[in-house]
């Protein structure tokens, strides 16, 4: 089953920050340009060599996924490979075939230095998209999920567009979105079904036939989702928190059951549910072979029942 986040849109919220346009160029891209151009003039090497070099480059620079870090890098890259190409196979001359060859190695290189600025600027970030997927976040709010992961290859964008600090603010404000998205998915994955078994309940009206057990639950509930509000990753003590959750509903969901069999009761039935209780109590009785104590009141059967549990007990030790 999926579920969507009612968080701000992403979309709107950055749209101050991410105003990019549809850019396709990067930075610092006539500068490349330049030093192609100089860096072919002085080269003594072949055109053919020159597009040798290019395609090796080009090979690392998918390795290196660059289709994500530096996507508009690659694409100049192998556009201005394609270009060299096809001017060597036409039969241009090595002096104007090499400057492009070049220009999409040195491309390339440029791509690389750029996934590095990506990587120190939004680790955080990359670190928590990392994540979400290890928690599944992607499967429970599959709509959020997307749009923070397009969010950050915006802020990629910008990197690539030499915005950095545009890119560090569109991160600030990202942030605490991921959280907000990790904290949701851990309480859905964790604490739904007991959601779920409170809805059930409520419906059966322990919220006013027992109001108290009903308490304790909403606030063992409460407590659970404060704990991974707070820290989504502190597996033990959201187990913790989880398991006293789980037993406060079933709790409840006891002692509702019960109060709406003593509150359906009349005259053909009360005796019988007085009876069961009663044949509950002497189950224990039977077990610990003592004496038939039917006779007295509940509350004396128990406690008599719960001292000869002790003595087992002591004996046992």
């Amino acid at each position: 089953m999926k579920h969507t986040l009612r968080l701000l849109p992403i979309t709107t919220l950055f749209t101050a920050i991410l105003m990019t346009g549809c850019a396709t160029k990067v930075a610092n891209l006539e500068y490349i340009e330049l030093e192609s151009n100089k860096d072919a003039a002085m080269a003594d090497e072949s055109a053919a060599k020159s597009i040798q070099r290019a395609q090796m480059n080009i090979e690392l620079g998918k390795t290196e996924e660059l289709s994500y870090y530096a996507p508009r890098h690659l694409k100049i890259a192998q556009e201005k490979l394609a270009t060299a190409r096809s001017m060597h196979t036409s039969g241009d001359p090595d002096g104007e075939v090499k400057p492009i060859a070049i220009m999409s190695k040195k491309t390339i290189e440029a791509g690389l230095k750029n996934k590095k600025l990506v990587i120190s600027t939004l680790r955080p970030s990359l670190k928590h998209k990392q994540k979400l997927l290890e928690v599944k976040a992607d499967k429970y709010y599959p709509e959020d999920y997307k749009n923070i992961a397009d969010t950050i290859v915006k802020l990629i964008d910008l990197i690539e567009d030499g915005k950095v600090t545009e890119a560090q603010q569109g991160q600030k404000l990202l942030l605490p979105l991921m959280h907000a998205n990790e904290v949701n998915t851990v309480e859905f994955i964790q604490l739904q079904p007991i959601k779920d078994q409170l809805d059930n309940i409520k419906g059966k009206g322990g919220d006013s036939i027992a109001p108290s057990s009903w308490a304790v639950a909403q606030r063992s509930l409460l407590k659970a989702q404060d704990v991974i509000g707070k820290t989504p990753r502190a597996k033990k003590q959201i187990m913790s928190a989880t398991h006293d959750a789980q037993r406060a509903a079933d709790h409840a969901n006891v002692i509702t059951d019960f109060s709406n069999e003593l509150n359906s009761a009349n005259s053909d039935n009360a005796e019988a549910i007085a009876l069961k209780v009663e044949r509950w109590l002497y189950r224990v009785s039977v077990a610990l072979k003592h004496d038939d104590i039917r006779h007295r009141p509940f509350d004396e059967q128990a406690a008599t029942l719960a001292t000869e549990v002790e003595k087992v007990m002591r004996k046992s030790r």
